[in-house]
């Protein structure tokens, strides 16, 4: 098994990666993380050892693509040196740079390396930031948090094209998802893919049994979260060009994690309007996804059951039959 892993610089997703890679140790599995920008930059240090992550996008095209080859071949013997290895390889598609796109990967190179599918790790351009003025190489490069979006958005965009011109899939993964999600569609891909789909207005005591909830459900299938990605910190946001733009990509990005999903959960334990459920259970509906609506009231409109398939009172009986399906599949 062969996985790109694929996301803006700072967004910190080696720590998924390498989480997801222990759980694989614990059972008896061996999952191993190639990092394609730390190739290159070996590449390039032969040449000249100032070149590192944050100056990598500085080399005209003709070097780049020198390097990327270089890189590509070195990370495709590495994996068929052992048998028995699956591999994440951890990389980008593209960067964003002085105010423009750069393409490092095209759909010929992917070819060469086959990926079994692709993920996308999706992070707010604040933790982006945060992230990378820790880090000594980019405190003087000039990026701010709108270009850290449009790349963040040229990554997905650009890993969605390539996975598409070759069959595959290409999963977004919030930063903050439980790394069970990325290990499972590694090694169980059987498991129904579930999106979860509820007020983001919820009290503190709904989400501990949302939270509750999600942990059961995850035993028997993949489950994608939209709080995974964490937006609030974008709710006060002064300047409205950025706070349009993540608010649109959050709209993008969740109807993303729906249509790579089998089934959406609707989880509403509180009747609190929620503008992004309905819209959601609609998306979901109109696009022929299974929608499951965990709904504990005795009166509702009659528009609540309309984009819905199946209603519940209780929890246990949507997790009774996710495990159902689940145990077809296995």
């Amino acid at each position: 098994m062969i996985v790109f892993s694929t996301a803006v610089a700072g967004s910190d997703r080696i720590k998924l990666e390498e989480t997801a890679a222990r759980i694989a140790s614990k059972n008896g599995k061996k999952l191993k993380i190639l990092n394609f920008i730390d190739e290159m930059i070996a590449s390039a240090r032969e040449l000249n050892k100032s070149i590192n992550p944050a100056n990598l996008p500085n080399l005209d095209i003709k070097t780049l693509e020198i390097l990327k080859t270089s890189a590509f071949h070195k990370i495709i013997d590495k994996t068929k040196e052992e048998k028995g290895i699956d591999y994440i390889i951890d990389g980008h598609v593209s960067f964003w740079w002085k105010g423009g796109p750069i393409n490092l990967l095209n759909l010929n190179d992917f070819k060469e390396l086959d990926p079994d599918f692709f993920i996308s790790i999706a992070v707010t351009p604040y933790e982006v930031m945060k992230n990378l003025k820790r880090k000594k190489e980019w405190t003087d490069k000039e990026i701010d948090e709108y270009e850290i979006a449009v790349w963040s958005e040229l990554e997905i965009y650009t890993a969605d094209l390539i996975s598409d011109a070759m069959g595959k899939k290409n999963y977004l993964i919030g930063s903050k998802d439980d790394p069970s999600v990325l290990y499972d569609l590694v090694y169980s891909q059987w498991k129904p893919k579930i999106y979860m789909s509820y007020t983001m207005a919820n009290r503190k005591e709904g989400y501990a049994r949302l939270n509750s909830f999600i942990k059961k459900l995850r035993k028997h299938a993949i489950v994608f979260d939209p709080k995974a990605v964490d937006i609030n910190s974008y709710n006060q946001e002064r300047d409205w060009r950025i706070k349009r733009l993540v608010f649109n990509q959050t709209v993008r990005r969740d109807y993303h994690l729906i249509d790579q999903s089998d089934i959406v959960v609707v989880h509403l334990s509180e009747l609190v309007y929620s503008s992004g459920v309905d819209s959601e259970r609609m998306h979901a509906h109109t696009t022929g996804k299974t929608v499951l609506l965990y709904f504990p009231f005795e009166t509702y409109s009659p528009f609540t059951p309309y984009f819905v398939d199946k209603m519940y009172k209780q929890e246990e009986e949507i997790i009774s039959e996710v495990a159902k399906l689940s145990r077809k599949r296995r």
